[in-house]
C-alpha cells in the first residue's frame, strides 16, 4: 500500500497526465490529496506528473487504463482502493475530440467517442460506487463536461457533441442513483488549451474573441472550481466555468472560427 498520511483522502483523476488534467492533479494534491494520476499511452508525461507532486510534497501513484476496456476502469477503481485503502473523489477529465459532422461521421468513431467521453465515466462511477457501498464509505464524483452542450450547440464535432451531452444529462439521475453514497456533479468547461491543429497564435486569438470578457478562464480556475465541488452539501451541482463563453452564439467550433491573421 502506497504511504499516505493517516485519513489522507484520495482523488482518481483520468488524463492526468499532461493538460488540463495535470494542472487538476497537482491542484488536488496540493489540497492534501493522494491522487491516483491515470493515462492511456502518455506514461511518460504521467510520470513527470507524479514526480512534480512529489516534488511538492505530496503523494501521487501512476494507473494505466484503456478507457475503451470496462475491465480495466474497474481494475482502476480497485486497484486505487488496494494502492490507498480509500478513496473520495473520481475526477472524470479524459476525454478524446475529433471533428465531424452529421453529414460524414464514421460509426467507429461515434462508437469511440460514446466508450470514452460517456461510458467510461458512467463504468468509473458504478465501479466507485460499488466499492464505496461495501466499505461503508462516501465520495464524489465530478464529470468534466462542456459548455457548448448547455447553451451553444454548433453543427461541428458531432461524435464528441453526441457523448458529451449524454453525459452532461447524466448528473441528475445519478446524483439521485448514487445517493448517499455518492454525490455526482458536472463542470462545464469552454476553450482551456489549443486543440486540433490550433496554433499558439491561433488558441491566443481565439480566446480574445470567443468570450464577452475578452479571455478565457484559466485552467487553475477550472481545477478549483472542481475542488470546491467535492464539498459535502454539493449533489446534482452543475458548473459552468468558461468566463461567459456560452453566451458568444457560434455556428462552427471557436478553433475554426478564429484564426490568427
Amino acid at each position: 500500500m502506497k504511504q499516505a498520511a493517516m485519513n489522507q483522502p484520495v482523488a482518481l483523476i483520468t488524463g492526468a497526465a499532461k493538460r488540463v488534467g495535470r494542472v487538476i492533479a497537482e491542484r488536488f494534491a496540493a489540497a492534501g490529496y493522494a491522487v491516483v494520476v491515470h493515462y492511456g499511452g502518455s506514461q511518460q508525461e504521467a510520470l513527470e506528473t507524479v514526480q512534480a507532486i512529489e516534488a511538492a510534497g505530496g503523494v501521487a501513484i501512476v494507473h494505466q487504463a484503456d478507457l475503451q476496456s470496462p475491465s480495466q476502469l474497474t481494475a482502476m477503481v480497485a486497484a486505487a482502493y488496494d494502492s490507498f485503502g480509500r478513496l473520495d473523489v473520481l475526477v472524470n477529465c479524459a476525454a478524446i475530440f475529433f471533428p465531424d459532422t452529421l453529414a460524414d461521421f464514421a460509426l467507429d468513431d461515434l462508437e469511440r467517442s460514446w466508450q470514452v467521453n460517456c461510458r467510461a465515466p458512467l463504468l468509473l462511477t458504478q465501479a466507485f460506487y460499488r466499492q464505496a457501498s461495501q466499505r461503508a464509505q462516501q465520495g464524489v464524483v465530478i464529470n468534466v463536461v462542456d459548455q457548448k452542450v448547455q447553451a451553444n450547440f454548433h453543427p461541428e464535432d458531432f461524435s464528441y457533441t453526441v457523448a458529451k451531452a449524454a453525459l452532461g444529462n447524466l448528473t441528475a439521475m445519478l446524483a439521485m442513483s448514487a445517493a448517499p453514497v455518492l454525490r455526482v456533479n458536472a463542470l462545464y468547461p469552454g476553450l482551456m488549451t489549443p486543440s486540433g491543429d490550433q496554433t499558439q497564435a491561433d488558441f491566443e486569438y481565439s480566446s480574445a474573441r470567443s468570450t464577452p470578457l475578452g479571455y478565457i478562464a484559466p485552467t487553475t480556475e477550472i481545477a478549483d472550481a472542481i475542488l470546491l465541488l467535492t464539498r459535502q452539501s454539493f449533489n446534482g451541482a452543475e458548473f459552468t466555468v468558461d468566463a461567459g463563453q456560452n453566451l458568444v452564439r457560434v455556428d462552427k467550433d471557436v478553433i475554426n472560427l478564429y484564426r490568427a491573421p
